[in-house]
């Protein structure tokens, strides 16, 4: 077997798409997409800040707690309807979203990271149509961006971390994600069908098929996978994560009686402090 070191490759032998996944897989890494008139900058390899320009009396909507610095003449506000709210927290965003309008006369900056350890991911929707995004996913949005419910009780939504309640987006505008580790995106042609770890989807366009991929009683018990995986088939495209924050949080959180044997040993933590991984 050839390592890559030995292969020569040359400009008009494949398609760069080739060079950058050599299996043809068709899994590539993810791509901020280019616009004509860039208004928001990403920065950092991890961890990452986006940076938005705000036009006079333009808005854009957060998450709490995004906020990493801004402009002075940028205005703060809260949306918390009940309706909304409660269809915001069905689909694990939070109760509350946060509204940065730019109230002077000249252009505004917002600078905003996600609240775990995790890249951005910008959704231009005038690209990418009818996308959905996994529960919890969203971050930020700005212009024409309408996030709804979708709803679906289906076998993958019962038997997957999938769930029934996920957030669609429409409109014209630009949506922010937050995911955990290597991104990859994939554009899944008509019939074509992918076995994936439901844990590590971001989102996907809503022309994707679902079902359900049940695993052995053994890799079920002992191999870490659960009953079952999901399966999508295109057409469309899929966005995955490598380190999504429900494994994150598994890494990190200590063994189950970590705590009553503290306890025990007459080991305290410090204080009054409290860890919650929950």
């Amino acid at each position: 077997l050839q390592s890559f070191e030995d292969i020569e490759m040359s400009e008009g032998d494949i398609p760069f798409a080739q060079k950058v996944d050599p299996f043809n897989t068709g899994f590539v890494p993810f791509a901020p997409p280019v616009v004509e008139e860039p208004q928001w900058q990403i920065s950092g390899d991890d961890c990452q800040v986006v940076t938005v320009m705000l036009k006079p009396e333009e808005e854009l909507k957060t998450e709490p707690g995004a906020m990493m610095f801004m402009s002075p003449s940028v205005d703060t506000d809260v949306e918390c309807g009940c309706i909304d709210g409660c269809g915001r927290m069905c689909a694990g965003e939070p109760f509350v979203k946060v509204s940065l309008k730019n109230g002077g006369g000249d252009a505004a900056y917002v600078g905003l990271t996600p609240n775990f350890p995790a890249k951005v991911v910008p959704i231009e929707l005038s690209q990418m149509d009818n996308f959905v995004a996994k529960a919890g996913a969203i971050m930020s949005s700005i212009g024409d961006v309408n996030i709804l419910s979708s709803v679906s009780c289906d076998l993958p939504s019962c038997f997957t971390t999938l769930g029934c309640c996920r957030q669609k987006l429409e409109g014209e505008g630009t949506a922010f994600l937050a995911a955990g580790g290597t991104i990859l995106v994939k554009e899944l042609k008509d019939g074509e069908k992918l076995v994936v770890d439901s844990e590590s989807v971001v989102g996907y366009q809503d022309t994707i098929k679902f079902g359900v991929w049940p695993n052995q009683l053994c890799t079920c018990c002992c191999g870490g996978e659960g009953m079952c995986n999901a399966t999508m088939e295109g057409p469309g495209t899929v966005v995955v994560q490598s380190m999504s924050f429900n494994k994150y949080k598994k890494v990190v959180a200590p063994p189950p009686r970590a705590y009553k044997m503290r306890e025990r040993m007459g080991v305290g933590f410090g204080g009054d402090m409290e860890l919650n991984f929950d």
